[in-house]
């Protein structure tokens, strides 16, 4: 974070403001994420962002000038080659992020979602973007996939995702929150990619000038049939595995077989 120290003139009395700036993603609480949601999405112009952005009194002038130094301070949320291991929004509309490196997501469940993510990022349709959000973000105690050790009955305390309800709730959410959580999503991914490389390769500099959001994207049926088979038991137990383990398993057997065919 830096410190902005602005004086201007209202009415003739001479006034300051102080704002702590953010310096990289990371530090961008969670309103000012989704004021560069809806910058990115072309929903407001350069000026508005600015003052919503660094909370600027109506008094303060605002001239080109103060747009281009205001605007200098930001230069990193152009780049989004980042990588990051948690979500700016915990909670939205009733509904929870994963903890911190995925906490609390199972592998099954994680490739529901990483599945729906790479739809839409192929076809950018509103409709692939509910369903990538609504597999992600979930209520307290729901499930897409049963968790290990979990029970499941009338008077269980998990219940499973009911998906076309929740899709018909989750088109209600204004779409730069939604495209908020698939740019988190593109760095949670990017992070991936150096914690598990072989599992996640990512050509990580292809244009020195791209810095649009790109993420590694993975072929789970490839990989499953490649490192895991068809053994159902084996299948069952990596499915059912906390995202960490299986991943560390899966990233250690693809680091093998390419040593192998060296």
């Amino acid at each position: 974070m830096r410190q902005l120290r602005i004086v201007y003139r209202s009415f003739g009395v001479r006034r300051e403001v102080i704002r702590q700036v953010p310096q990289k993603w990371e530090e961008l609480t969670p309103d000012q994420f989704l004021l560069v949601s809806r910058f990115y999405l072309q929903e407001m112009d350069e000026s508005s962002f600015l003052k919503g952005f660094y909370s600027l009194p109506s008094g303060v002038g605002f001239d080109s000038y103060y747009i281009y130094r205001l605007s200098e301070l930001l230069e990193f949320i152009s780049d989004c080659r980042v990588r990051m291991d948690r979500f700016i929004l915990p909670c939205v509309a009733r509904l929870k992020a994963p903890g911190d490196r995925l906490k609390g997501m199972c592998f099954e469940h994680f490739m529901h979602v990483d599945t729906a993510f790479n739809r839409y990022a192929r076809d950018g349709k509103d409709a692939s973007l509910d369903t990538f959000v609504s597999m992600l973000y979930l209520k307290d105690n729901e499930y897409i996939v049963l968790p290990a050790g979990g029970k499941n009955g009338l008077f269980s305390r998990q219940k499973p995702l009911i998906l076309q309800k929740r899709l018909s709730e989750v088109a209600k959410i204004d779409r730069h929150v939604k495209y908020a959580i698939f740019l988190n999503y593109v760095f949670v991914k990017r992070w991936l990619s150096k914690a598990f490389p072989f599992l996640f390769p990512l050509n990580d500099e292809p244009e020195k000038n791209d810095k649009k959001p790109t993420a590694p994207s993975v072929n789970w049926l490839d990989i499953f049939d490649a490192f895991v088979g068809d053994d159902v038991a084996v299948m069952e137990k990596y499915q059912a595995m906390p995202v960490a383990t299986a991943f560390r398993l899966l990233n250690k057997r693809i680091r093998d077989a390419q040593k192998q065919k060296k």
